[in-house]
C-alpha cells in the first residue's frame, strides 16, 4: 500500500486516512501498520487532523463516522 506520509492539505490527509482504513478493513494492512500511520499523522500533522481534542470537522465529514471511530480507537 502506498500512502503519502506528509499530505499538504486536510483533504489529502482525509483521502490517505480513507485509503489506510479501507486497506485495514479488507485485511491488506495490519493493525500495527495502521496504528503507526495514525500515530505519525497525529504527531506530525496534528494541526490538520485535530481541532482541539476532537477530529477536525473537515476530516470527520470526509472520512465518515465508521472510519472516524476506527481512527479514534487506533489513537
Amino acid at each position: 500500500m502506498e500512502v503519502i506520509k506528509n499530505p499538504t492539505t486536510i483533504k489529502l490527509l482525509s483521502k490517505q486516512i480513507i485509503l489506510a482504513c479501507d486497506e485495514y478493513l479488507s485485511l491488506k494492512l495490519s493493525e500495527q501498520k495502521l496504528k503507526e500511520l495514525m500515530l505519525y499523522y497525529a504527531s506530525n500533522h496534528g494541526n490538520k487532523l485535530f481541532k482541539g481534542h476532537n477530529l477536525n470537522p473537515t476530516v470527520l465529514n470526509r472520512i465518515g463516522k465508521k472510519r472516524a471511530e476506527l481512527v479514534e480507537h487506533t489513537l
